[in-house]
């Protein structure tokens, strides 16, 4: 909404962006974040159910596309206006933490 925005240059901004049917690259890199973050979501959500011959590839898709998703957390957290804005890391150990706990082991 426009009042989130408050008043003077970044409402202005925003006006003119939305009003051209743009947004600033950060709000649309954080919305692809979002997406990013809800195909792991599935993904973590269906490791239980996966034969155990193909847990192994599943496991490396899911830390490749972790690894995508913490490159455009690092990009997100270089274009935004302020720091309260971040949307944190994924790392490497953090992500085979989060698939290796959604199996159960």
């Amino acid at each position: 909404p426009r009042d989130s925005w408050g008043s003077g240059d970044w409402a202005l901004a925003y006006h003119v962006l939305k009003q051209a049917g743009e947004t600033l690259p950060w709000i649309a890199l954080g919305r692809d974040i979002e997406a990013a973050q809800a195909a792991l979501d599935k993904l973590r959500e269906s490791a239980r159910s996966l034969p155990p011959g193909e847990q192994a590839s599943a496991r490396e898709r899911y830390l490749r596309e972790a690894a995508a998703l913490d490159k455009m957390l690092l990009e997100y957290s270089f274009l935004i206006p302020s720091r309260r804005l971040e949307k944190g890391r994924l790392p490497p150990h953090i992500a085979a933490r989060q698939w290796d706990s959604a199996l159960g082991a």
